[in-house]
């Protein structure tokens, strides 16, 4: 027995009918039992679509609407993100051979394969022209539970019932929160699995890839610590999770766990792709060097998509559609104008790579882009450019991520190997300047100590003679000195020194230091002013030493201007040290590079010192659990603080035992009066 099928699909104006394999005309042969058919086709090319967004049309109402209501899915713009319930038709012919009265599924079962995969919910049915009913019905999609009879296929897949020869139209019924597209087939047993099997095969090795070199990026990102490779993988990890939900994979391995877990990965995955395509775009091309609002735009636009995976499984996913991916069409252009701004600058870069890395693919994503938000066709071209395009993209950027990686760890390898040699000649340095320093210290004692004693015995020597031996102790007392700093550089830079940490009473200890720079006949005018019960722990000779620094860069740089020391503690647990000059100032520029070693600023023409008095004090700081700022007021002068943790036990004694002479001496006083 023979068995003749034939479907024929009439658009407005138009007809068309499946070709079989090798045959001409409209007739497809079926093989005899026992054989295989080869029957196979297409319905998405002749299939028309109606919206209805009152939700009020039924099945017979479809039907029997003219040809004149609906539109083309193939030639007009697709429905895109709405709530609208959105229903589809075709109509076809089944004929048959003298032999053969119906397509039974005795010698051939046919299914119906819909898709895309992610569509919440496909009301069909089958409606008999010829005995104007319908003779078939089911219901389909990702939100439908899965039942012990449901096929599990990539597609949504329904078997088809026994056809009488005649005249019929098939309609869809479809909701969803995603773009609203439809793609529909007929199927036979042996078709079904062959060519499903394959796909599965193909999708699952695919994402798997995906998931593999997704997570080799980010770990490599992490680990190089090299952000556009960081982002890159993001994004190749996030496509790898759409593609479980656009490939089938979902609806396949996760629709039995849950109805909505489909929707999580889709939705989710759409989301997180553009997030990191943002992420991956904006770093790629460097757009902080072009304009760091810009950048910080993006950023924030990306983290914005990215929270948009959280509305996948909501009704809400639709406005996001609507609104957010009809917006990333300007972001995706507006970043493809970047990147040829970016090749302007610099024509032989890298950048000129990326060109054809990610401008082809982001043309073909905006196309694709515009097939879902209803703004194009989606026919074959707008579906499959995106995936080839996508293939594209990840070839090229994974010869690029490899090259970069490449690059940075040259460069990484170059940088420590400068790294290591910089630090050996510091080291070298500091040996250096230690063996010079002990070196010069023995003639420079002996030196100060014979001209002391010379000048003890010069008697009634001339004034000349005892000048030139008071500037001979004067130098060497200042190369002493010069060799003191040397030394007490080098210990701090290694680290190699114990605190010796007493309880200070700030107030006292200050005015000590204000005393001894008085004794010692320097001209600088110094006030003093502070809260007399704040106590620190600190190492009294090293903090002196910071002190006494940041008061002779005062003298030195600011002559003949007053300075003020204050000082006093707040409710932060810290300790706070101002040493105020009325000089000059600095400008910008020396004022965040004056702490460094060896520094000196553009005032300092002819101001003898070598630029070690704030690295020195910044270091003892440190190692105090401290920091020192400085600051320029506007109308000149340099504010120097000094911050310390306070030592709390002694500050409350300090303020307790203040309190009680106080109230002593006003008791007293009282007393005295009566």
């Amino acid at each position: 027995m023979f068995t003749v099928f034939c479907a024929t699909f009439f658009l407005p104006g138009k007809t068309a009918c499946a070709q079989g394999a090798g045959l001409q005309g409209a007739r497809l042969i079926v093989t005899p039992p026992g054989k295989q058919t080869l029957f196979d086709m297409s319905l998405t090319p002749y299939i028309i679509r109606l919206s209805d967004p009152q939700r009020s049309l039924s099945f017979r109402d479809v039907v029997d609407r003219p040809d004149q209501d609906f539109v083309s899915i193939i030639t007009s713009p697709g429905a895109g993100y709405t709530r609208d319930a959105v229903w589809y038709r075709a109509e076809f012919e089944v004929e048959s051979s003298p032999n053969t009265q119906t397509v039974s599924s005795q010698n051939m079962r046919l299914f119906l394969e819909v898709s895309p995969p992610y569509l919440d919910r496909i009301d069909v049915a089958i409606f008999s022209l010829n005995e104007q009913k319908f003779i078939w019905r089911d219901l389909l999609g990702d939100t439908i539970k899965v039942k012990r009879d449901t096929i599990k296929n990539r597609s949504h897949t329904t078997r088809l019932p026994a056809l009488m020869p005649g005249t019929y139209r098939i309609v869809f019924r479809v909701e969803t929160t995603s773009s609203n597209l439809l793609s529909a087939s007929f199927r036979n047993d042996s078709t079904l699995m062959s060519r499903g099997g394959r796909a599965l095969i193909l999708s699952s090795i695919l994402v798997a890839a995906l998931v593999v070199i997704g997570g080799v990026y980010i770990t490599g990102g992490m680990l190089i610590r090299d952000i556009s490779l960081f982002w890159y993988g993001c994004y190749v990890l996030s496509v790898a999770i759409l593609g479980i939900g656009l490939s089938g994979l979902g609806i396949l391995l996760l629709q039995p766990l849950g109805t909505a877990l489909n929707d999580i990965v889709t939705g989710g995955g759409t989301a997180l792709s553009v997030a990191t395509s943002v992420m991956m775009w904006i770093t790629v091309i460097d757009l902080r060097q072009i304009s760091y609002r810009l950048y910080r735009a993006y950023c924030i636009y990306a983290g914005t998509a990215a929270a948009m995976a959280f509305l996948a499984p909501t009704p809400f996913y639709v406005d996001f559609g609507h609104y957010f991916l009809s917006f990333h069409l300007l972001v995706l252009l507006s970043l493809f104008c970047c990147l040829i701004y970016r090749v302007w600058l610099n024509p032989r870069g890298m950048h000129l790579f990326y060109l054809f890395a990610l401008g082809l693919p982001c043309l073909a994503a905006l196309i694709y882009i515009a097939s879902l938000v209803g703004l194009a066709p989606a026919n074959r071209l707008t579906q499959t450019i995106y995936p080839v395009s996508t293939l594209f993209h990840l070839i090229l950027m994974g010869m690029a991520m490899a090259y970069r990686t490449s690059y940075l760890e040259n460069a990484r390898v170059a940088a420590q190997s400068r790294r290591y040699r910089t630090r050996q000649l510091a080291e070298e340095q500091r040996e250096f300047i230690t063996m010079l320093g002990h070196e010069f210290r023995t003639p420079l004692a002996i030196i100060q100590r014979s001209a002391e004693l010379i000048s003890l015995h010069l008697g009634e020597a001339g004034a000349g003679i005892v000048d030139r031996m008071a500037r001979i102790r004067s130098h060497a007392s200042q190369l002493s000195a010069l060799v003191d700093v040397f030394l007490t550089k080098d210990t701090l830079d290694r680290g190699a020194f114990t605190l010796n940490l007493h309880p200070v009473n700030l107030l006292n200890f200050l005015s000590d230091i204000v005393d001894s720079i008085d004794q010692e006949g320097t001209q600088i005018d110094i006030t003093l002013h502070g809260d007399a019960s704040t106590a620190i722990m600190a190492d009294p000779t090293l903090l002196k030493l910071a002190i006494v620094n940041v008061i002779e860069n005062a003298r030195k740089y600011a002559p003949g201007s007053p300075v003020s020391v204050d000082c006093n503690h707040r409710g932060d647990g810290y300790a706070y040290i101002r040493v105020l000059d009325h000089g000059p100032g600095m400008n910008e520029e020396d004022l965040s590079q004056v702490s460094m070693a060896f520094y000196r600023g553009k005032t300092s023409d002819g101001t003898r010192g070598v630029g070690l008095g704030l690295h020195i004090a910044s270091r003892i700081l440190e190692a105090h659990n401290g920091s020192i700022t400085m600051s320029v007021a506007e109308k000149g002068g340099t504010t120097v603080v000094f911050k310390l943790p306070i030592d709390r036990d002694a500050t409350i004694h300090n303020i307790r035992h203040n309190s009680q002479r106080m109230v002593a001496r006003r008791n007293t006083h009282n007393g005295g009066a009566e």
